[in-house]
Formats: C-alpha cells, sequence, structure tokens
C-alpha cells in the first residue's frame, strides 16, 4: 500500500512539475557572491554541459570537463546579465555582464545553473 501511494504522488509531481524557460531579454541579478559561473568560451560551456549528461565516472568527467579558470567569471553580488542568444536547444545561453569589475562583456552560461536561489530574475518587456 505505501508503494502505491510513493507511485501515485511521484507521478502526480512529475505530471504538475513547471519546466523553468529562459528567453532572450531576461535579466539576472546575483544576490550572493559567488552564485554562479560564467563560460568565455561557448566550447568550454558546451563540454562541461555534454559531461553532466552523459554523468561520465569523476577521472572521465575531470578530464572532459575541464576549464581554464582564466576564462572563467564566479558572478559576484550586484552583477546582473542579461540573455542575448541560446544555443543548443537552450541548454547554453550567451549573456551581456553588466559588471565593471571584468574585462569582457560576452559569457556563457549553462540553463540549469540559471536555476539558482541565489538569483533574481527580471524579464524585460519589449
Amino acid at each position: 500500500m505505501k508503494y502505491l501511494i510513493t507511485l501515485i504522488l511521484s507521478a502526480t509531481n512529475l505530471l504538475i512539475a513547471e519546466e523553468t524557460t529562459f528567453q532572450k531579454g531576461d535579466i539576472f541579478e546575483a544576490r550572493k557572491y559567488n552564485a554562479i559561473t560564467l563560460y568565455f568560451y561557448r566550447a568550454d560551456a558546451t563540454r562541461l554541459d555534454t559531461a553532466r549528461d552523459f554523468a561520465f565516472s569523476i577521472d572521465d568527467f575531470l578530464n572532459y570537463a575541464a576549464v581554464d579558470s582564466r576564462d572563467l567569471y564566479k558572478i559576484r553580488r550586484g552583477d546582473s546579465f542579461e540573455i542575448v542568444d541560446s544555443f543548443k536547444d537552450g541548454d547554453i545561453f550567451q549573456v551581456n555582464l553588466e559588471s565593471k569589475k571584468s574585462k569582457r562583456e560576452k559569457y556563457f552560461v549553462l540553463s540549469d545553473d540559471l536555476d539558482n536561489r541565489f538569483l533574481s530574475k527580471n524579464t524585460q518587456d519589449s
């Protein structure tokens, strides 16, 4: 009987659960230091997303998804960025960072990282 109730509740949660979608023009602001990481190269973001999807072993993951730390930017509290373009069916987004602490403006971010409690989302109406 426990298993039946658990199965029914699990199925209900899967059917009712909403998938968060992100669109061009969405603006995010970090509410905490080191909320997420932005990638300078789209290839780095793609490799990491692929490694997450295929669940390699730890050694394979570290060898395949290694990214040079000079090409990363950790979002700081108060930094904001806007989604500019979407790649790989919405798994990777190009963003414009609005921060005076970074010399670069164009970065890439994974959609899984955008669903973060330390980011506040503001949708811009056109």
